[in-house]
């Protein structure tokens, strides 16, 4: 009995000692499979926060190319009033994103450690996003290539004529082409000036065609009358400028045959254009704009006309009806027709009361407002 006892004894220990051992195996498995389970979520997390992140650093390059980053550079999903993820609701618990641009061309940071600060080669934005999902949290950082423009920065004139034969006509005495820098707020530092007119010849050309009374009219770098030569990079360079812009348009004319009297943009909200005319142009009577106006063709400005940023004429520019207040501020430039017959020389007619104003800040305004960018790469610390 006693033997029988002992061996029963025996058996319930080895069946506790295995019981033991399988329930120690299960809860090392279950430990194991836990933990492979978790790490697959903070995976799945980090991947997900990784990807919004990306989407975050696209969305300030979206808003640097629309012109609508909020001043303070930084984007928030959490209260931004927006339904960010596409699930139909705005500012919930997963909509963590926050963003912050660092805007390099504008910081006053010599960032580039060659001792000047928002000089043309510091065009790159650092934008730093940070996702928090779940137990998981991904800071990507951003590098934008501010793509470079084909609308130059560096004029040489606020008057530019291409067609070295020009024909500089001005009736009257009441107008300005003034290469002193003029500031749109009236508070920004000006510039070094311009030359008034340049041309794609000796400056005879221009100065022959002035009367006495007219040369204190032209002012900018050097005095008056400020007339100098400008060669452009090559003979096409006008016609080149044009088709690179023309597909950028936001409002296009085909051949319009009637006086426009509307608004091609706004400076003082922001809002900047890019209007091309595929054949001549009539602008008049009120007309406004700010931005970058292409003419294929010949522009004829006549009446109440005011206009801030760039304007490009393939053919002839006419200004009539002086005294009514015709203000261009940036800069101008007129080429004439490319087969240069003595039909389609250049001509340029002032009738008095106009004012060609240079002005960087227009010009920097256009270029910031209009300007493209490109995600040059994305960094994890």
């Amino acid at each position: 009995m006693e033997n029988r006892a002992a061996e029963r004894g025996s058996i319930l220990i080895l069946i506790l000692s295995s019981v033991t051992l399988l329930a120690g195996a299960i809860l090392g498995l279950l430990t194991v499979e836990n933990g492979r389970a978790q790490r697959a979520r903070t995976e799945v997390e980090r991947t997900r926060a990784f990807m919004i992140a990306e989407s975050g650093i696209d969305q300030v390059r979206v808003l640097l190319g629309a012109n609508k980053l909020p001043p303070s550079g930084k984007i928030d999903w959490n209260d931004d009033e927006r339904d960010n993820d596409g699930d139909g609701l705005v500012d919930e618990g997963d909509e963590s994103l926050r963003a912050e641009a660092e805007l390099w061309w504008s910081d006053l940071i010599d960032n580039d450690g060659d001792g000047l600060v928002d000089e043309d080669d510091e065009g790159v934005a650092r934008v730093t996003c940070t996702v928090p999902i779940g137990t998981s949290s991904v800071t990507v950082t951003g590098w934008l290539e501010r793509l470079e423009s084909v609308i130059p920065i560096n004029v040489p004139a606020v008057l530019t004529l291409l067609d070295p034969n020009s024909d500089l006509t001005i009736s009257g005495n009441s107008f300005r082409i003034n290469g002193t820098d003029h500031p749109l707020n009236g508070q920004t530092d000006p510039r070094t000036p311009v030359l008034g007119v340049a041309i794609n010849n000796t400056p005879a050309q221009v100065l022959n065609q002035l009367t006495f009374n007219q040369l204190d009219n032209v002012t900018g770098t050097g005095g008056w009358p400020s007339v100098g030569t400008w060669t452009p990079p090559s003979p096409t360079w006008l016609e080149d400028l044009m088709a690179v812009m023309r597909p950028l348009a936001n409002i296009s004319f085909t051949n319009y045959s009637r006086q426009f009297k509307g608004k091609l943009g706004n400076w003082k909200s922001g809002n900047f254009l890019i209007t091309h005319s595929q054949g001549d142009l009539n602008v008049g009577g009120g007309s406004t704009g700010a931005g970058v106006l292409l003419v294929d063709g010949d522009l004829t400005i006549s009446g109440n006309w005011e206009y801030v940023g760039y304007v490009f004429v393939t053919g002839r520019l006419k200004i009539t009806g002086g005294g009514n207040g015709q203000i261009l501020r940036g800069a101008m430039y007129v080429g004439g027709d490319i087969s240069a017959t003595a039909t389609n020389l250049l001509t340029t007619a002032l009738n008095g009361g106009v004012d060609l104003l240079y002005s960087s800040d227009a010009l920097m305004r256009v270029r910031d407002a209009l300007a493209r960018y490109d995600v040059a790469a994305v960094t994890e610390p």
